[in-house]
C-alpha cells in the first residue's frame, strides 16, 4: 500500500473531493505523530479516519447531516447492513415488512440512492450508522 501525502486546506471542497477520490482517510497537519501513526494503521487495515472536526464539514459538503434520516431510518439501514431482510428487520423491530419498505424508500429518496445496498454504504460513508 502506498500513501499519499499532501498539505490540503481545510475547506469543505477540498475534504469532499479528497474523499470522493478514495482517501481512506484525512488529517489536518497538525495532528500529532501518534494520530498519525494511529491513521496509517487504520488505512492500511481498510479502515478509514476522519478528523473528528472535519466530520460535519464533510456532512455539510455532501449534503447530508445527522438529522437527514429519522432513528428509525437508521434502525432500519443497520439491519440492512447486517445482511437482514425486510420480514427479519420488521420482526426485531416489532414492524410490519410494508413499514420497513417505506422507511427504506424514505432513506432511499433523502440519501439521493434507489437500492439498499447504496443506502447502507452512502449513510455509512456519512456516519449516520455508527
Amino acid at each position: 500500500m502506498r500513501a499519499r501525502v499532501e498539505e490540503i486546506n481545510e475547506d469543505d471542497a477540498d475534504i469532499l473531493r479528497a474523499v470522493e477520490a478514495g482517501a481512506a482517510g484525512y488529517l489536518l497537519k497538525g495532528v500529532s505523530r501518534v494520530e498519525l501513526v494511529t491513521a496509517v494503521q487504520a488505512a492500511a487495515r481498510g479502515e478509514t479516519l476522519l478528523t473528528p472536526s472535519l466530520a460535519g464539514k464533510l456532512f455539510r459538503a455532501r449534503g447530508v447531516t445527522t438529522a437527514a434520516l429519522s432513528g428509525r431510518e437508521r434502525e432500519v439501514l443497520r439491519l440492512v447492513g447486517q445482511g437482514r431482510t425486510n420480514a427479519e428487520i420488521g420482526r426485531a423491530l416489532f414492524i410490519s415488512e410494508a413499514t420497513v419498505k417505506t422507511h427504506l424508500l424514505r432513506a432511499f429518496k433523502k440519501l439521493g440512492v434507489s437500492d439498499r445496498t447504496s443506502a447502507v454504504i452512502k449513510a455509512m460513508e456519512s456516519g449516520l450508522l455508527s
